[in-house]
């Protein structure tokens, strides 16, 4: 009775430890969740129009806090200059970051995604990070975009969007160490400032 009770234990261990890892979603599964997603908000028939526009974009805005680790890109986007920021200006900037982000990002995603055929082209290890290549097949163009992916509490977020060669986190690296180089990086977050103002002016 001992043996048979402990053969039933590990059977329906090994189909509910089949059914969990069945179940893990994969960084491919999680972009292309996204993006469908996205697509479904951009094509939806209800919202088109430039009066749907304002719906489109608070959910698309929606999707990209689910989905994008946009504190850690904040952090990322400063490189070494983060460590001379004090704790309330790391908040600050954060803040400022994701909502530059996220309004820079909707707005790419308004005027340049739609019904796609996207092909999805594996995945790969690089690091602590996974890279999903993609590719949007158009008629005249064919357009690589790579996101890159980390786990975080048994999930997939996004950490960065390389389009067409282009990473989007180094770009703001890029601007970023222009504008402390030339000005101060209290200048820089002034500018942000005045930027985020003007998208909250802008969307009130």
């Amino acid at each position: 009775m001992r043996v048979l009770g402990l053969l039933i234990g590990i059977v329906f261990l090994g189909v509910f430890a089949t059914t969990w890892v069945s179940s893990a979603e994969s960084p491919t599964d999680r972009v292309r969740d996204v993006l469908e997603k996205a697509m479904d908000i951009q094509t939806k028939a209800e919202l088109q129009g430039d009066s749907g526009r304002p719906q489109r974009a608070k959910l698309i805005r929606a999707l990209i806090a689910e989905n994008f680790l946009t504190a850690q890109m904040a952090q990322e986007s400063l490189g070494d200059k983060w460590q001379a920021l004090a704790p309330g200006q790391r908040n600050e900037f954060t803040d400022l970051f994701i909502q530059l982000f996220q309004d820079s990002y909707t707005r790419m995603v308004l005027n340049f995604l739609r019904r796609e055929t996207v092909q999805y082209l594996g995945e790969g290890k690089e690091g602590s990070r996974t890279k999903v290549r993609t590719k949007i097949m158009r008629v005249n163009e064919h357009i690589p975009v790579d996101y890159i992916l980390v786990e975080k509490d048994n999930r997939w977020f996004m950490v960065d969007v390389i389009i067409d060669g282009v990473s989007i986190v180094r770009n703001y690296q890029n601007k970023f160490r222009q504008v402390i180089a030339a000005q101060s990086l209290d200048y820089l977050m002034n500018q942000m400032r005045i930027q985020c103002k003007a998208i909250e002016e802008g969307s009130s």
